[in-house]
């Protein structure tokens, strides 16, 4: 008897659900847009995400923590990336969390609690795009004041450290990044 191969289904709600949560874990994204894992980072970032949603949804019963392992480990050993963030135990509850309300055919649940933990980082940005947007008005009224700052500070990205904040950094083997628990990156 030959064992039915596994089928991601990527409109399923749960899916969906893990998509979500992988589109928005800042370490996994880092490490996709800065290619950590090389020219087939994005492969492998997919791989995770099938991979994740199809052990979930075949153990039925995984526990936190082998969820969190396989996270680390995943991150580390594919993407270069050491992660001490806490960001893996986090997801993983939140994953077979997500994954109780779909199993428990709570789906309106499920949707209604991505909304609210999801919708809160668009309206972040969405504000944070409107400060912009009000800022670049203002400069342009008060040009020549002294107390102006400038927009490049304003919007000063994430990832970019001070030394201060470099020296508070631990020094890690090259090729290794370290995501501490501020979610500030240190590439050596």
């Amino acid at each position: 008897m030959s064992q039915r191969e596994f089928v991601v289904n990527q409109s399923d709600p749960f899916y969906i659900a893990t998509k979500t949560v992988f589109d928005n874990w800042t370490a996994l994204q880092l490490a996709v847009s800065n290619e950590f894992a090389g020219s087939e980072t994005k492969e492998i970032a997919e791989w995770l995400l099938n991979a994740t949603y199809q052990w979930i949804v075949e153990t039925g019963d995984l526990e936190d923590d082998e969820l969190e392992e396989f996270l680390f480990n995943t991150m580390n050993n594919e993407f270069n990336t050491i992660i001490e963030d806490n960001s893996c135990m986090q997801l993983s509850r939140l994953l077979l969390g997500y994954y109780g309300l779909y199993k428990a055919n709570r789906i309106q649940e499920l949707h209604d609690e991505l909304m609210k933990r999801y919708s809160l980082a668009q309206g972040s940005i969405q504000a944070s795009q409107k400060f912009k947007t009000e800022q670049d008005t203002s400069s342009e009224e008060s040009a020549n004041e002294d107390n102006d700052v400038e927009m490049d500070e304003l919007v000063k990205p994430k990832n970019e450290l001070s030394e201060q904040d470099a020296q508070n950094f631990e020094q890690v083997d090259e090729g290794w990044t370290f995501v501490a628990k501020s979610g500030k990156k240190l590439t050596k």
